[in-house]
């Protein structure tokens, strides 16, 4: 493409698109909310997906023993989970270490009761041998702790399994929901956008006439309405991304703070790129798309 044919289609792109700035800035208005929405769906996935490999990088379950238990019994308890097949790795944690865990914990977030006074008189003996125990698949845990629990000597167990079929769960209808809304915006994005270039065509339909007659090509004719689309859609995007990165901004941390410990949110720098890779294409494609549509059928060249 000539350099000249360039600049006449870019002129002829923000003219027409200036011409119908009303419903211009409907378009853009519908794109930006469709990506806003996008947006938020896309980093509330992007953390549940985060915190879900966090948990399967963690030890899945406790194993706790009956405070009872002899050494002997324990080395049983030991041996039948070290035995097992779909266990990848497991650590004791024996009665002196969970006393000094306690005697800790009271220590640091106690104070106000008295620190670990409230020990006093007690030792190690009043506790219980656990084992954190790491399962090869998230997905066995179930199987895993049931035949766990109904081994000889152990009290319960405690797993992280319900935590992550919520997490797998929420992000399930957060996918289902993001998908009807912005389906839907998207939809009308390029409803409002196709009525925006019938409007200039329908204005410019005597020029497209002139032209076709002095020899212009139908792609000539139809680049600066596709361009117009596209800037429509770019315009939409740049809005809707400096949005979104102002409202993660404001809220990552205060969100990392009041769920400390429970869950982790991914910093805006770690995805921000793929984010506007992913804003630009739905923006370029849906104005393009939105142009073509309406010329196809409205102009006949």
């Amino acid at each position: 493409m000539k350099i000249r044919s360039l600049r006449y289609i870019l002129k002829e792109s923000f003219k027409n698109a200036y011409r119908n700035r009303l419903m211009s800035l409907a378009s853009i208005s519908i794109i930006s909310a469709a990506l806003i929405l996008f947006g938020v769906f896309y980093l509330i996935l992007i953390n549940l997906n985060h915190n879900l490999d966090l948990l399967y990088k963690t030890p899945q379950m406790q194993v706790n023993c009956l405070p009872e238990l002899t050494d002997e019994q324990v080395e049983a308890v030991k041996t039948e989970i070290a035995n097992n097949q779909y266990i990848e790795s497991y650590e004791e944690v024996s009665k002196k270490e969970a006393f000094e865990k306690l005697k800790q914990y009271l220590d640091t977030e106690k104070k106000d009761l008295g620190g670990s006074d409230i020990l006093e008189g007690y030792d190690e003996s009043m506790m219980f041998v656990s084992f954190t125990v790491k399962v090869k698949d998230p997905q066995n845990s179930a199987s895993v702790a049931k035949e766990l629990e109904s081994l000889a000597g152990v009290d319960n167990v405690r797993y992280s399994q319900k935590t992550i079929d919520f997490i797998l769960q929420v992000s399930n209808w957060v996918k289902i929901v993001s998908f009807v809304l912005i389906g839907l915006l998207l939809i009308i994005s390029l409803f409002i956008i196709s009525n925006t270039i019938k409007l200039t065509v329908f204005a410019r339909r005597k020029e497209i006439n002139i032209m076709k007659y002095i020899g212009a090509t139908d792609w000539f004719i139809r680049w600066p309405f596709v361009f117009e689309g596209v800037l429509m859609g770019f315009l939409g995007a740049v809005i809707a991304f400096v949005l979104v990165a102002y409202i993660y901004g404001f809220a990552q941390p205060r969100l990392s703070e009041q769920f400390s410990g429970g869950f982790e949110m991914v910093q805006f720098g770690g995805v921000w790129s793929t984010l506007i890779l992913i804003y630009v294409g739905i923006s370029a494609l849906i104005g393009a798309s939105g142009s073509v549509m309406s010329i196809r059928k409205h102009l006949h060249v």
